[in-house]
């Protein structure tokens, strides 16, 4: 057997019927809830390994040509069998599935909560194995080594799909209780006076935290003393010491909003106010939004994806919509 029908997996398989039956790109994207593009790659995998056109654009459609109407009902038969298999392994009842997940810490108890609520759902036992975020988790999410990861601003990689779950919306500047920084507004010259923790987030390379691009774009020092991927270790380090933590999302908010050792600014009109300053603008442009995407291997399109994915945007949205509230009850 030729070693590149290994390519053929559930997905391309799925395209297939798909394209088959609807003879549209457009609406198999939709039945398979994904994109336009992904099914046109899966289209190219398949002409490589069948090495054959298989459908012919037409007025109406895609037409599939006598090759593919071989290869339809074989197919089908294939998927219906892996969909079985699939049944038979969720439903016995001392059968765990072992759910592999990279996540940073200060998201971790979020993606927890919704997978065991996915699982609860579907009646599923699971058990999560959750691994430190890195910065080549597309590549083991592509080498089958990961099921799922949280990532912001995640890279494209033809093997995975990014469902958008949710914008960054917020920034946060953080402190010991009682320090000077709070002693009046948050400003730039507050704020770079003081020795600074920054917060390395789900993006893949060395990129700027939020305030040092403000700072970098005047062409100013920092006094930068720690970087780190774990808010925890920044939180504790900052109530030890007097420097000041930089730090993002709603997530660090809930890590940070019940302790009694720290204070904080919402620094998120502060911060695209200071960048517009930085780049000489007149106002503040539309600043670049940030999103957080769930990134699984494509052979993962399943129903258990769908409803975390469901449940994540749900959670990520109450999350968000509970902070807005607080922070109107102290405004008033």
């Amino acid at each position: 057997m030729r070693k590149e029908l290994s390519r053929l997996d559930y997905f391309t398989l799925k395209v297939l019927i798909g394209l088959f039956e609807f003879k549209s790109c457009s609406v198999v994207a939709e039945k398979l809830n994904t994109t336009q593009p992904k099914v046109s790659r899966a289209l190219s995998c398949l002409r490589e390994v069948i090495q054959n056109e298989l459908f012919v654009r037409q007025q109406y459609g895609l037409q599939p040509n006598s090759m593919a109407e071989k290869i339809y009902p074989l197919a089908k038969s294939i998927v219906a069998t892996l969909e079985e298999i699939d049944l038979v392994a969720m439903s016995e009842p001392d059968t765990r599935r072992v759910v592999n997940v990279a996540v940073q810490e200060h998201m971790s108890a979020f993606f927890l909560e919704a997978i065991s609520e996915a699982s609860v759902h579907l009646n599923q036992e699971v058990v999560v194995n959750v691994q430190s975020w890195c910065d080549n988790v597309s590549q083991l999410i592509a080498q089958g080594k990961l099921d799922y990861a949280i990532t912001v601003n995640s890279t494209y990689h033809e093997m995975i799909e990014n469902l958008e779950l949710g914008e960054v919306r917020y920034r946060f500047v953080v402190a010991k209780k009682g320090h000077p920084i709070f002693r009046k507004p948050l400003s730039y010259s507050g704020l770079i006076e003081n020795r600074l923790v920054f917060i390395n987030y789900c993006q893949v390379g060395s990129k700027p935290n939020w305030f040092e691009s403000s700072v970098k774009l005047r062409g100013e020092e920092l006094k930068l003393t720690l970087k780190t991927s774990s808010l925890n270790m920044a939180l504790d380090h900052i109530v030890k010491s007097d420097d000041v933590c930089c730090t993002a999302s709603i997530f660090a908010y809930q890590n940070f909003k019940n302790r009694d050792d720290t204070d904080f600014f919402d620094a998120t009109d502060f911060s695209h106010v200071e960048l517009a300053k930085a780049k000489k603008e007149l106002a503040p442009a539309e600043h670049q939004k940030d999103y957080y995407y769930l990134q699984y291997h494509h052979s993962n399109e399943h129903e258990f994806t769908h409803l975390l994915s469901e449940i994540m945007k749900r959670k990520l949205d109450l999350m968000q919509d509970e902070y807005e509230q607080a922070k109107s009850l102290v405004a008033s």
